[in-house]
């Protein structure tokens, strides 16, 4: 008889104690059976004693065991005792405008139900509500007249300034450009589906004509593009990365790589065709018309360890510096097979993180949420580095040489991974500009994913020049906690007058 159609409560006890001890025996004879394996594969009694209450609960429960598919996380067990979430208030919206506005009784309900007599308005009675409206965005054609002033003499004429246009003679004003380039590039809108949005709220204009806007902008702060790079290979510390964007032509789409340099204070993109040493090289110059080279990076980039950098590095002179993360990221892909070993290095490796937080200076009240990066006091870190961090890169080191490994396992190539790049990643610990990681140069790289799942990628290489200036303007702006639209605007603006704009991290809209 089934067990769950057992009357008896005896004998449904007596089943569960077999049940139980059937799984206890089994469970030794697994533990048996892995030991074996892991002891024929050369891993030392000491390490399979570590890893084992591990590699058990993977065999009992994987889905737990070991992290989701693309995840840097360890594996966490719920809080039971956390009590669930019931609910949230209104959240507070302190840069929307506020309209005062003061609803009145229609004349009928002004009479009362009762006797038929008027009412009369109850003094400070009256309800006080909050709601959040939307108003659409409007197209509309405005018709300027702009009067002329002469002289008697004849010898004088004025004319009043109309709005200031991007194309000499056309009917789009500066923010019609402005608008199209941040609904592409920040909100990841391609072009045709603006075009639709414009229609339906009664204009009629084609992906062309707006794609003509955008490159003109583009044109116009190009210069400035330019003064971010300048600015970024100025500096002693930059973050360096590529990821892959499509050029889409008519032959089919291409892989071209979109290479990055951060710092907290800019962020440069260049689309280049390839990963390749020889495109990565343009990345960390600067070229006069003739190609010749008349700045180059001459500080620590902070980089994954790709050959391809390693080779830049070599060929303009500058100084490498290896990424925590990645060296993280790579030995936790072997929780699953060595669970023990792995927590052990990421605990160590917190430490480091813990560390510099040490160093972080409490944030002013009006801070935006940028991290932690920008609070640091280096003068603080400098010591902490020397000190604490250097006795915790000192356990890292000899953690890694006393494992016992599966031979052409994954811990065993994680931990070479990190081995073969110590030098580059205790580099930090005498320069507390250097972060422990490239994180900032890879979360920049989110909205650029973002548009790339939208609108696949560029039609030419001036779409992938375009691209990459207008990543830059937006991602610039973002580490310097401004708006990007509100800063785009004004640079085009002063350029427009024929002047040069302040860069993102020297303005401030009150500037």
């Amino acid at each position: 008889m089934r067990v769950s159609k057992e009357p008896s409560v005896d004998a449904l006890r007596q089943k569960a104690d077999v049940l139980e001890s059937e799984n206890e025996r089994l469970s030794k004879s697994v533990a048996k059976l892995t030991r074996e394996v892991l002891s024929l594969k050369g891993m030392s009694a000491e390490a399979i004693e570590l890893n084992l209450p591990g590699l058990m609960a993977k065999v009992t429960s994987p889905q737990t065991s070991t992290p989701p598919s693309g995840s840097e996380r360890r594996p966490r067990k719920r809080n039971k005792d956390k009590e669930p979430q019931t609910g949230h208030g209104p959240t507070a919206q302190p840069s929307l405008e506020v309209i005062e506005q003061t609803v009145d009784l229609d004349e009928a309900d002004k009479v009362c139900t009762s006797c038929g007599g008027d009412m009369e308005q109850w003094q400070g009675a009256d309800d006080e509500v909050e709601v959040v409206d939307i108003v659409e965005r409007t197209w509309v054609i405005r018709k300027l007249t702009l009067k002329k002033y002469r002289c008697q003499c004849g010898g004088c004429v004025e004319t009043a300034e109309g709005p200031l246009k991007l194309i000499k003679g056309g009917r789009f004003t500066l923010a019609v450009a402005i608008a199209t380039a941040v609904a592409k590039y920040m909100d990841h809108l391609p072009l045709d589906r603006q075009a639709r949005m414009a229609l339906r709220q009664g204009l009629r204009i084609t992906s062309q004509t707006l794609w003509d806007q955008i490159w003109a902008l583009a044109e116009l702060v190009a210069p400035d593009v330019k003064r971010i790079k300048q600015h970024l290979l100025a500096q002693p510390v930059v973050g360096a990365d590529a990821t892959t964007f499509k050029l889409i032509g008519k032959g089919g789409s291409v892989k071209w790589q979109a290479w990055q340099l951060s710092c907290p204070q800019a962020i440069h993109f260049e689309f280049l065709p390839s990963k390749s040493a020889a495109d990565a090289q343009e990345l960390f110059v600067i070229t006069d018309d003739e190609g010749a080279i008349c700045l180059k990076f001459a500080g620590v980039a902070v980089v994954d360890g790709a050959a391809e950098l390693a080779a830049v590095a070599k060929a303009l002179g500058f100084d490498t510096a290896g990424c925590w993360s990645h060296a993280r990221r790579n030995v936790l892909k072997a929780h699953g097979e060595a669970p023990g070993q792995v927590d052990e290095f990421i605990d160590l490796v917190g430490e480091l993180y813990a560390v510099d937080q040490k160093a972080v200076r409490d944030p002013p009240s009006d801070d935006t949420s940028r991290g932690y990066r920008h609070l640091i006091d280096n003068d603080k870190l400098r010591v902490l580095r020397d000190t604490e961090s250097r006795a915790v890169m000192g356990r890292i080191e000899k953690w890694i040489a006393e494992q016992t490994c599966v031979p052409g396992g994954l811990l065993l190539k994680a931990l070479k991974y990190v081995a073969d790049r110590w030098t580059t990643l205790t580099r930090c610990l005498d320069d507390p500009l250097i972060p422990l990681d490239n994180n900032l140069t890879e979360s920049r790289y989110v909205p650029l994913a973002l548009g790339r799942r939208n609108y696949l990628g560029a039609r030419s290489k001036r779409g992938c020049l375009v691209a990459a200036r207008f990543y830059s303007i937006f991602e610039t702006a973002h580490v310097c906690g401004i708006s990007g639209e509100a800063w785009l605007s004004y640079a085009a603006q002063t350029r427009l007058r024929g002047e040069v704009p302040l860069l993102p991290h020297e303005w401030t809209p009150a500037s």
